[in-house]
């Protein structure tokens, strides 16, 4: 996974150098081939229809703004449906991708100007491999995958309606995957698709939220395409490793910036900085920290 490695990593040196005045950061990798000319993807299916949703996650619980709420990372996650196989992706992710691949293909060097960098990075591809949905994500510079047979959850469909997007909705609830969920779907769109895992409705799932707000996705825009683009699977899907949600969990909580960047030969030196109430010792040492994680999934 080097080129992709590479490209989480200048995010990553890049997300502390918008943090840090003054900075001149320096980035020595022992190995700089990358192969991101070579873009060929597999198709799975052909996109119908492609939903828009405004996501708000919460990555860090302990977090809060003056009023006391969340403070929420914000996202526009899409919702790609075929005839066999869903896809549900930041689409900042797809934009920030295509602007990386562009920068490497001209040569160029400065990443100053840095397109929205996405807030949700994992995938989800529903009926890939067949019967299954796989989960994809990362943890500093190394990536992850979490295939497991489809899950329907057990809704419960309640009288409460409401109008959203101009369509009529009914309100349904679940506990799933840890959480308790309620969503809004339409049977106006008769698609057994949602955001993330939550399927199994008699129609489209246009607002979802869980029970403590953490997660809230609620459609923006909704088409149907010409079918002429294609879904497809993620660049290097096979050389992420397999692994359950429990062990994903681990390596999130006990992992840093410091642990990656050290297995993976990359070493950051740190010159003319200067740090609100610290110095460049400081930038370093947060390397060390272990960032918060909120999954949206809760192993039990």
């Amino acid at each position: 996974m080097k080129a992709k490695s590479e490209i989480l990593l200048l995010t990553l040196v890049l997300s502390f150098a918008l943090q840090v005045s003054g900075q001149n950061i320096v980035v020595a990798h022992k190995n700089t081939t990358t192969n991101e000319g070579n873009d060929k993807r597999e198709v799975l299916d052909k996109v119908k229809y492609r939903i828009t949703y405004a996501s708000k996650i919460v990555a860090d619980t302990t977090k809060r703004d003056s009023t006391g709420s969340y403070a929420y990372d914000s996202d526009d996650m899409r919702l790609d449906v075929g005839a066999s196989v869903s896809e549900f992706y930041s689409a900042r992710t797809a934009e920030f991708d295509k602007w990386m691949k562009d920068k490497v293909a001209r040569g160029e060097t400065d990443f100053t100007q840095l397109p929205p960098h996405p807030n949700i990075t994992w995938i989800v591809y529903r009926n890939y491999p067949t019967g299954q949905t796989s989960f994809l994500s990362d943890t500093m510079m190394d990536y992850y995958r979490i295939s497991e047979p489809t899950a329907t959850p057990e809704w419960t469909i309640c009288p409460d309606t409401c109008t959203f997007l101009g369509y009529h909705c009914t309100k349904a609830e679940t506990y799933f995957k840890g959480r308790h969920w309620t969503a809004w779907f339409t049977d106006d769109i008769p698609l057994n698709e949602g955001p993330w895992k939550l399927i199994g409705l008699p129609g489209l799932i246009l607002k979802a939220e869980d029970a403590q707000k953490q997660f809230i996705f609620a459609a923006s825009g909704l088409e149907q395409t010409d079918g002429k683009e294609d879904i497809t699977l993620v660049k290097n899907y096979k050389k992420y490793e397999p692994v359950t949600q429990k062990q994903f969990d681990k390596i999130n909580r006990t992992s840093s910036a410091a642990d990656a960047l050290k297995a993976a030969g990359i070493s950051i030196s740190v010159s003319n900085v200067k740090v609100e109430g610290g110095d460049a010792d400081d930038v370093l040492n947060h390397l060390k920290d272990v960032p918060p994680y909120n999954p949206i999934e809760i192993a039990e």
